[in-house]
């Protein structure tokens, strides 16, 4: 097996597409084994597999050879190239060389905005950059803009209780705002964990800990009203679909790292909440808000402010869907690896319109519901960023488990992404560079295995 190793001239120059990669930003095993059989009953929106129970395939014997309408090799290098040619370039330019930090979002031909410094991008920023040098390019200036950036967030934005303010001033000598929600901080935890990995320095680790406990705490509390994350405040205690993911994710690769039992405990926890609450297994959706005490809202009163308290959003469902997936391997844990993918199959199948028979000029992909009920409005409210999270789920479900129904989303979701690549989110600092990380380090995986199942669903 051979590892990646690319300096950033080797990346900008070969654009190597061998090497099956190092099992890090998703945390897989080579070969996985499970003994537990089981299948999703749907009805296929894609013509020619219309069965309505339709069993996850694990035992085959064909392979993968081409997705997206490429060869692998050639899906890979668009990958590569995408990374090479449009995101690290516009990337390099929104790094605050004079005092740390970032921009908080920065579009090719446009100037840096430095000003007012967000968290919510800041934390992703270190991320990025400790990803980037960690697994693609080697380049010190990678490195470095995550480790200054990192300095001057600890410096001008980190409270005493291991929160983090959510604005401060470019220079860092003001904060603009007090810490107004948790998304920030989960960020800056993911990325001090990614940055471990090249520093080593155990204050890092000992921070984005101190850091869990304090998202923990907030997430759990009866009286935390979710203000400025995303919306207006919700009633004290809601229970919101995105925290635990976004959670999640982050506790994913800081357990690789650091298997603290209080964080193992937490990681357990989010997924639990995930499958067990925000899951309802007869309508097959994953809801997106639940009460204070974990359960579905009844009281819908429009006067007060509520806004669908019944609703599903596609995005942040199939999110959730495949980081349950990459935790559950994590632990090699493969019933509750096997649940991701159900999910994952029925939130496409309710949320998720093909482009096949849809004019051209319309965007497509994954949508919202109002209530698990409602029925999908082909007009309705698409956002381009979650075709990112529609890739990787399928990605990573073919990657073990060559389910042919998930092979047509993943071709049909793709040739819709590509077909577009001006409305590629480039100036995000999260989703879009995620998609193109983890489809490389999957797709380096898959060819290294010469397009064969991995074996996840190989009775031990």
């Amino acid at each position: 097996m051979k590892n990646r190793e690319y300096s950033r001239r080797q990346f900008l120059k070969k654009n190597s597409l061998s090497g099956l990669g190092a099992f890090i930003g998703l945390g897989m095993a080579p070969e996985l084994f499970a003994s537990e059989q089981s299948s999703v009953s749907r009805q296929s929106k894609f013509p020619g597999n219309t069965d309505k129970k339709m069993p996850i395939k694990g035992i085959v014997e064909d392979t993968v050879q081409q997705l997206g309408g490429m060869s692998l090799p050639d899906l890979l290098k668009y990958h590569y190239n995408y990374l090479k040619d449009i995101y690290i370039p516009n990337w390099e330019r929104g790094i605050d060389h004079k005092y740390g930090g970032f921009a908080n979002a920065i579009s090719p031909g446009q100037e840096p905005d430095f000003e007012n410094k967000g968290m919510y991008f800041q934390g992703r920023a270190v991320w990025m950059f400790s990803y980037l040098y960690n697994h693609i390019t080697h380049n010190k200036l990678h490195l470095e803009a995550a480790i200054k950036g990192r300095d001057f967030l600890i410096k001008s934005a980190l409270t005493d209780d291991y929160r983090w303010a959510s604005f401060v001033s470019r220079d860092g000598s003001k904060r603009l705002s007090e810490p107004l929600d948790h998304y920030g901080d989960i960020y800056m935890m993911q990325g001090l964990a990614e940055l471990y990995i090249a520093t080593k320095d155990p204050r890092d680790l000992d921070l984005a800990i101190k850091t869990v406990i304090s998202v923990k705490d907030r997430l759990l509390s009866p009286t935390y009203q979710h203000v400025s994350a995303h919306t207006e405040a919700l009633e004290p205690g809601t229970r919101r679909l995105p925290s635990w993911q976004h959670f999640l994710a982050a506790l994913t690769p800081l357990l690789k790292v650091s298997r603290d039992p209080a964080v193992e405990k937490i990681a357990r926890y989010c997924v639990r909440v995930i499958c067990e609450h925000h899951w309802r297994p007869d309508d097959g959706v994953l809801l997106e808000m639940l009460d204070d005490n974990f359960r579905p809202f009844t009281f819908d009163a429009p006067n007060w402010g509520n806004f669908y308290p019944q609703g599903v959003s596609g995005w942040h469902s199939i999110q959730a869907c495949w980081m349950v997936m990459n935790d559950s391997l994590r632990v090699l844990h493969y019933p509750t690896f096997r649940k991701g993918i159900e999910m994952g199959i029925s939130t496409l199948e309710k949320t998720y319109i093909p482009t096949k028979g849809m004019p051209s000029d319309m965007d497509h992909g994954g949508l919202s519901l109002s209530n698990p009920k409602a029925k999908l409005n082909e007009n309705g409210n698409f956002v381009w960023g979650a075709l990112d999270d529609v890739l990787v789920f399928c990605l990573l479900t073919i990657e073990h488990s060559h389910d042919p129904t998930v092979i047509n989303y993943y071709n049909d979701c793709f040739k819709l992404y590509s077909s577009k690549p001006e409305k590629i989110v480039t100036n995000g600092l999260l989703h879009t560079p995620r998609q193109f990380f983890y489809s490389i380090e999957i797709l380096e995986r898959i060819i290294a295995r010469e397009g064969k199942v991995s074996g996840v669903f190989l009775k031990s």
